[in-house]
C-alpha cells in the first residue's frame, strides 16, 4: 500500500471509529507512523490548528494527562488540568470542528494508569465523570479523536491488557516496499533494486513475523541518495540494531540482513602508481 492509500485508510478509521476508540498505528521503527499519523490527523481535522501532538514516556502520568497538583511560583501546589482535559475543553467549546490528539509512543507509558477512567468514557461519551481534584463534571467531546502510534516490539506493548485492546482500533503499518520506492524516488536504480531485494528477502524468509519483527522499516532510508549514504547508515545505525552488545543476543534477522545488505563498507579504491 502506498503512502496516500495508507493516509486515506487511517483518515477513514478516524471518521468511522474515532468517536469511541483510540485509532492506533502499530509498526516497527522507521515505518513512517509519525508522518502517516500527522497527515491523517490533519486530513481528518481539516486544519493543523485542530491537531495537538504529545509524546508518552515512562514518567508520563495521569496527573500530566487528566488532572494533578503542580507547583506554583510561591512554593505551594495547585490543581491544573492535564493535556487531555485542556484539549477536550477546547473541542467542547468548538463543536463545529473536529479535534485530534495525536499521541506518539503510546505504549512507552503505563497506559492504564495514565488513562484512568477514560478507559470507559472514551467509549461512552454521553456519560459524565468527575475530575479527582476539582470535581469538574466532564464529558469526552464527540468531536475529539485520539490517534496514537506504537511499536509492537516495545515491552509495554506486549503487556497491554484485553480491556485496553477493546478500546483500540489497530491499524498495522508494516515495512512497505511501495513506500520504500517512494522514499527512494531520487536514488539511483541499483540502490532501489538492492534495498527492495533486502526487504523482499526478509519478508520471504520470515513471512509470519516480518511485520512485527523487522528491525527497521522503509523510512530509515529517507534521504539516501548514494552508496556512501548506505555505508554510513550501516556503520552508524543498522549494525547496532542487529548486534547491540555481546551480552544481548543478535536480532533474529541478523544473518539474513548481513547477507542481503550490500553496502556495509566502502569499496576499495585502487590507486595507480
Amino acid at each position: 500500500m502506498d503512502t496516500a492509500s495508507k493516509i486515506s485508510q487511517i483518515s477513514h478509521a478516524c471518521e468511522r471509529h474515532g468517536s469511541k476508540e483510540i485509532i492506533t498505528l502499530s509498526g516497527v521503527a522507521g515505518t513512517g507512523k509519525t508522518y502517516l499519523g500527522l497527515a491523517a490527523a490533519q486530513s481528518h481535522a481539516g486544519h493543523p490548528y485542530f491537531v495537538k501532538c504529545i509524546q508518552f514516556h515512562q514518567s508520563f502520568s495521569y496527573e500530566d494527562f487528566i488532572e494533578g497538583l503542580h507547583p506554583t511560583v510561591g512554593g505551594g501546589f495547585e490543581p491544573r488540568p492535564g493535556v487531555f482535559l485542556q484539549w477536550n475543553d477546547q473541542a467542547t467549546r468548538d463543536p463545529s470542528n473536529r479535534y485530534v490528539l495525536l499521541i506518539e509512543e503510546f505504549t512507552r507509558a503505563n497506559i492504564s494508569a495514565v488513562l484512568g477512567e477514560l478507559m470507559t468514557y472514551l467509549e461512552y461519551r454521553d456519560r459524565i465523570f468527575e475530575t479527582p481534584l476539582t470535581r469538574r463534571r466532564i464529558k469526552v467531546a464527540r468531536n475529539l479523536t485520539l490517534l496514537a502510534t506504537m511499536n509492537p516490539q516495545d515491552r509495554s506493548a506486549l503487556e497491554v491488557d484485553d480491556a485496553l485492546i477493546r478500546r483500540l482500533r489497530i491499524i498495522e503499518c508494516p515495512p512497505s516496499i511501495d513506500q520504500l520506492r517512494e522514499t527512494l524516488a531520487k536514488a539511483p536504480q541499483p540502490i532501489v533494486d538492492g534495498l527492495v531485494k533486502l526487504f523482499e528477502g526478509c519478508r520471504t524468509r520470515h513471512a509470519e513475523t516480518f511485520s512485527d519483527l523487522m528491525p527497521f522499516g522503509h523510512g530509515i532510508f529517507s534521504g539516501v541518495s548514494s552508496e556512501e549514504d548506505l555505508v554510513d547508515l550501516w556503520q552508524s545505525q543498522i549494525r547496532y540494531l542487529l548486534r547491540r552488545n555481546p551480552q544481548v543476543a543478535p536480532h533474529p534477522y541478523t544473518q539474513d540482513i548481513e547477507e542481503l545488505y550490500l553496502w556495509k563498507t566502502s569499496p576499495t579504491v585502487e590507486v595507480n602508481t
